[in-house]
C-alpha cells in the first residue's frame, strides 16, 4: 500500500509537470506567433537593410549598374572625413541644433506653464499654438517662402515702411536665421508634451511649498522643474535627433529647381542630410552617401549616450533608476 502510495503520488507530479510543461510551450508558441510580424518586419525591413547598407558602403556603387561594383574597404569613409564639403555641412547642422534645441525647450515650457494656468480662451490659443506642428510641410514652407520672399515678401513690406527701398534676401543671406524661426514656430508639439507633464504632477506638492512660505519662482524652480525633467529629458533627446536631420526643410525654403532637379542650396549652406541627400540622388553616389548615413548614425548615438549618461546627474524620477 505505501509502494502504492508513492507510485501515485510521483505519477501525479510527472503529470502535472507535464501539464505545466506542455501548457508554457503553448503560450511560447503563442507568444512568438503574436510577435512574428513585428519580428518578421524587423529583420526584412530594418536588419537585412542595415546589413546590406554597410556592405554597399564599402564599395563605389552607384545605384545602377552592378557589374562595375568593386569593393573599397574604408575608402569612402576616409574620402567623406576628408571632404571639407562634409565638415561644413556637419558644422552648420550643429550650429543648427545649438540655435533651435536648447531656446526651442525653453519656449515650449514657458508656453505650456502660461497655457496650464486657469484663463478664458485657453482651449483656442491651445489649439493656435499647436496647429502649426500638424499642418503639412510643403505647404507651411510655401507659406514662410511668401512671407519671406525678396521681391514680394510680407517682411519685406513691413520692413520698408519703416526703412524705404529694404530689399532684405532672407533665404540667400540669412538660411539659418530662417530655419530656426521656422522651427520655433513649429514648437507645438513640444508644447504639448511640457503641459502633460504640468499637469502630471500634484497639486498638494505645490500646495505644500507655500504653505512653507515659498513664493511663485521657488516653487516652480525647486518643485516644478524637477519634476519635470523627465519629460524636459525626453524632449531634449527627440529634438536633437531631429534637429540633426534638419533636410527637407532646408530643401523647400530655399528651392529646388524642378521636382526631381538637382538641390538649388549652395555648399556652404549645405546640413549634414542635405549633403548626403545630394551625394545619393543627386550625384548617384550611393556606396559613398551610405557611409556618410553610418557616418552621422554614429554621432547621434555618441551624443545620445552621453545626454543618457548625464541624466543621471540631474534627471529626477519618482522611482529610484538605481536598480536599472
Amino acid at each position: 500500500m505505501q509502494q502504492l502510495a508513492e507510485m501515485t503520488h510521483v505519477d501525479g507530479r510527472g503529470v502535472r509537470r507535464g501539464r505545466r510543461s506542455k501548457r508554457a510551450q503553448r503560450e511560447a508558441r503563442s507568444f512568438y506567433f503574436f510577435i512574428a510580424p513585428w519580428l518578421l518586419g524587423f529583420i526584412f525591413l530594418s536588419l537585412i537593410p542595415l546589413v546590406f547598407g554597410f556592405l554597399m558602403s564599402l564599395t563605389n556603387y552607384d545605384g545602377f549598374n552592378i557589374a562595375t561594383m568593386h569593393f573599397m574597404g574604408l575608402q569612402n569613409y576616409i574620402r567623406a572625413l576628408q571632404n571639407p564639403d562634409m565638415w561644413i555641412a556637419l558644422r552648420n547642422t550643429a550650429l543648427y541644433g545649438l540655435g533651435t534645441v536648447p531656446l526651442g525647450l525653453v519656449i515650449g515650457l514657458l508656453l505650456a506653464v502660461m497655457l496650464n494656468q486657469a484663463m478664458r480662451g485657453r482651449a483656442f490659443f491651445r489649439l493656435i499654438y499647436y496647429l502649426p506642428s500638424i499642418l503639412p510641410l510643403a505647404g507651411a514652407v510655401m507659406a514662410w517662402s511668401l512671407l519671406f520672399n525678396k521681391d514680394s515678401g510680407l517682411v519685406n513690406a513691413v520692413l520698408s515702411i519703416f526703412r524705404p527701398g529694404t530689399a532684405i534676401n532672407w533665404t540667400t543671406d540669412h538660411l539659418l536665421f530662417l530655419l530656426y524661426l521656422f522651427a520655433w514656430w513649429n514648437i507645438g508639439g513640444a508644447m504639448v508634451i511640457f503641459l502633460a507633464g504640468l499637469q502630471g504632477i500634484p497639486e498638494e506638492l505645490r500646495e505644500a511649498a507655500k504653505l512653507d512660505g515659498a513664493n511663485r519662482s521657488q516653487v516652480f524652480r525647486l518643485i516644478t522643474i524637477p519634476l519635470l525633467t523627465p519629460v524636459i529629458f525626453f524632449q531634449l533627446i527627440l529634438g536633437l535627433i531631429g534637429a540633426l536631420q534638419i533636410l527637407d526643410a532646408a530643401i523647400l525654403i530655399y528651392g529646388r529647381s524642378g521636382l526631381s532637379g538637382a538641390i538649388n542650396l549652395p555648399r556652404d549652406k549645405y546640413f549634414y542630410m542635405v549633403y548626403d541627400y545630394s551625394q545619393v540622388f543627386d550625384f548617384q553616389r550611393y556606396g559613398y552617401g551610405v557611409a556618410l548615413s553610418w557616418l552621422f548614425f554614429l554621432i547621434v548615438l555618441v551624443l545620445s549616450l552621453i545626454l543618457i549618461a548625464s541624466s543621471r546627474y540631474w534627471v529626477h524620477y519618482e522611482v529610484s533608476q538605481e536598480g536599472n
